[in-house]
């Protein structure tokens, strides 16, 4: 039997064990608490890094258009919307709670040095709860975020937007057509038969991304099974229609017409024909080099620009009726000469042809002569139809909802990123 004194004993080490016991339940819940409420800091931060980051290459995209290199963000707007964007979100740059960095562009990582990025570095200094049995001093949480924002050309050729036709690119005959530049060409339609080179024609590029299939000879790396890709410019707002502009013209000698047109709304212009020269004022003449029209009929006549102007044109077509005739149609001459080029600025840089989304009409262009023409044809809702056999090139990057090219000739285009429109780009990278 046990004695008094061994009982006495026995119970005098519960107490110790219940508090030894109690330490450890309470290091237990302090892991649970605290580390779940780590858990749940970690997200937020990084959720506000994050937002803080798109806040920012959103206004690197907005000022994309000011001189950059040297000065990645024009008057601080990308880093101050990046520290209104954490602050609205619980993060205030005080120094003490949080501590918000903005780095453009960022000073780590991949992207480091990039003038379009923005990284973004929040530390939440979580107070600790249970865990104040092990020390008062607060555990710092952090997050890192690296955004881009920008505005350039989309490195593709060209692009049919068509989801399902067949033959939404047609190379029809004995035409061609040569991608210069590097650039990808792109054919969103999943129909088995979504592009075609047909008659002896080829068609050459680096690469071509096709959803569906393709027939035919193509020169180049195709990959069929590509997603399809939505439409790059589909985030611009179209042309103001700008007031009226002015067109002059006296005869030839020896026939033929001269015509000069400031930028600005027409309605109805003459069809230009073999002997007429059109003269077309860049943007420096104002309206921002804006040509907005209601069709464009050119037949065998020279269209060329002004050159005591500068800064390019966009012809803008908004037909006002299904008619054909209110369609932009383009025929070279054996000896004329096409040569216009896009905006050099402005939100429609790059952009040289440009139909109204909602018009079905097609642009036709033949190259017979010397053709130079530099910039996008966007037909979001048309078929842009293209024959070769001139010299030089035509156009450097075409999205439309349809492409057909025939003729005997090669269709040129040569893709420079900095003379085509330009996608609007908001992401984030890290």
């Amino acid at each position: 039997m046990r004695t008094n004194s061994q009982q006495r004993r026995r119970r005098g080490m519960v107490a110790p064990l219940v508090c030894l016991v109690l330490v450890s339940l309470l290091g237990l819940t302090a892991l649970a608490v605290d580390g779940g409420l780590m858990q749940d800091s970690k997200r937020r931060v990084q959720s506000a890094a994050d937002a803080a980051a798109l806040a920012a290459a959103t206004k690197l995209f907005e000022n994309f258009l000011f001189i950059r290199p040297t000065n990645p963000d024009p008057g601080g707007y990308a880093a101050t919307a990046a520290l209104a964007s954490a602050a609205t979100n619980g993060y205030s740059n005080d120094g003490t709670t949080n501590t918000v960095t903005v780095n453009i562009p960022p000073k780590s990582g991949p992207f480091a040095g990039m003038v379009d990025y923005a990284e973004i570095i929040i530390t939440y200094n979580q107070p600790r709860y249970f865990g104040s049995v092990y020390g008062s001093q607060k555990i710092p949480i952090t997050a890192r975020a690296v955004s881009r924002g920008s505005w350039k050309g989309s490195g593709d050729g060209v692009i049919v937007l068509d989801p399902t036709a067949q033959y939404a690119l047609d190379g029809a005959g004995t035409s061609g057509l040569s991608v210069n530049g590097g650039a990808k060409v792109i054919v969103d339609s999943n129909n088995a038969a979504a592009a075609r080179a047909n008659g002896g024609g080829s068609l050459t590029a680096p690469e071509f991304d096709i959803t569906g299939g393709y027939v035919g000879t193509f020169n180049g790396n195709v990959v069929t099974g590509s997603p399809p890709i939505p439409d790059p410019l589909a985030y611009l707002a179209a042309p103001t229609q700008p007031p009226p502009g002015v067109i002059t013209k006296k005869n030839i000698p020896g026939g033929g017409t001269a015509y000069y047109l400031t930028p600005g709304s027409y309605t109805n212009l003459p069809n230009f024909t073999n002997g007429d020269t059109v003269t077309f004022a860049q943007a420096s003449a104002g309206n921002g080099g804006i040509y907005y029209i209601n069709g464009l009929t050119s037949n065998s006549a020279n269209l060329i620009m002004d050159n005591t102007t500068s800064g390019g044109l966009m012809i803008y077509n908004s037909p006002t009726n299904t008619s054909s005739s209110q369609g932009i149609s383009i025929a070279g001459n054996a000896t004329g000469t096409v040569n216009l080029s896009a905006p050099t600025s402005g939100p429609y840089t790059g952009i040289l042809f440009w139909q109204d989304r909602q018009a079905a009409q097609t642009m036709t262009v033949n190259g017979n002569g010397s053709f130079n023409l530099v910039g996008t044809f966007y037909l979001a809702n048309a078929q842009l139809s293209v024959s070769g056999g001139g010299t030089g090139t035509i156009g450097s990057q075409y999205i439309s909802r349809l492409l057909y090219l025939g003729g005997g000739g090669t269709t040129i285009i040569n893709y420079v990123p900095n003379v085509t429109g330009r996608s609007r780009i908001v992401q984030l990278v890290e």
